[in-house]
């Protein structure tokens, strides 16, 4: 890995951790289930054969733009990319995640072919997708990480398409809202004992760890990120603010930060 990540790596997790989910091979001991596949909705999503929906665990792909939304670039061919890796008659071995199903009621799974081949690593691998992370979800996480560091290092697709460079926080807008790589420097942070901790980037954006993600971070790690310039991606959602909040100085952007892999290193130039 780049050594900008490694150090935000030992610094939020610390070197015990690191050295504990080191490099592995995206692979599991065993499947919870092999099915046959109806539809590939997108680069992330499929429809099984008996109707259930299946959201990926590892990898957030480009969307395709539906309901007047423009279609980002990659999208089609990442979809068309999990359209071929399944073939002819495709059916997918599927891990279960720990939490099993997301807000909107999908099926929450790592997605293998049937010859047991990662779906999820071939599509970061060749920069058709970012990796992401959703804890307690975290069984193929390091693999993830070499694999987006693999096609980061080697400018592959999003980390070499315009459309997908970094966002700065100093200069947020509406229309910046989505998944986003966004940096910045550090200006403050704030550790609550009783509640979310906040990281304030210069400008706009606040990042939130909130109490059920605090595990994964060291507190003290964060502070000393203040003054320093770094890369994270994530859902940016601008947030509504109350006059009084707008007096108080409060951001008007934020982006919640589960797990220290989305502090994703340096920044790269398309």
């Amino acid at each position: 890995m780049g050594a900008l990540f490694l150090c935000l790596s030992v610094l939020l997790f610390g070197v015990g951790r690191v050295a504990a989910t080191g490099s592995v091979g995206c692979n599991v001991a065993r499947f919870d289930l092999t099915i046959g596949v109806k539809s590939v909705v997108d680069g992330d999503t499929i429809i099984l054969s008996d109707g259930r929906k299946v959201r990926f665990i590892g990898i957030n792909t480009p969307e395709i733009g539906r309901k007047g939304k423009v279609t980002e670039p990659l999208a089609q061919k990442a979809r068309k990319r999990v359209v071929e890796l399944l073939g002819e008659k495709p059916s997918v071995k599927l891990s279960l995640g720990i939490d099993k199903k997301d807000r909107y009621g999908r099926l929450l799974a790592h997605i293998f072919t049937a010859q047991g081949e990662s779906v999820e690593a071939v599509l970061i691998r060749e920069g058709l997708g970012f990796a992401v992370v959703f804890p307690p979800n975290l069984l193929l996480q390091a693999c993830l990480a070499d694999a987006q560091q693999e096609a980061k290092s080697a400018k592959r697709g999003v980390w070499s398409d315009a459309y997908f460079s970094p966002r700065q926080s100093a200069k947020l807008r509406s229309a910046d809202t989505g998944f986003r790589l966004v940096q910045g420097v550090v200006e403050k942070v704030v550790i609550k004992k009783n509640g979310s901790w906040w990281v304030l980037l210069e400008g706009k954006l606040a990042l939130m760890v909130s109490r059920s993600s605090q595990v994964y971070f060291d507190p003290q790690a964060l502070r000393e990120l203040v003054g320093q310039k770094i890369l994270v991606s994530g859902w940016l959602i601008k947030k509504k603010l109350s006059a009084k909040q707008k007096a108080k100085g409060y951001k008007p952007y934020m982006m919640s930060v589960k797990h220290p892999a989305a502090f994703v290193g340096a920044v790269f130039n398309p």
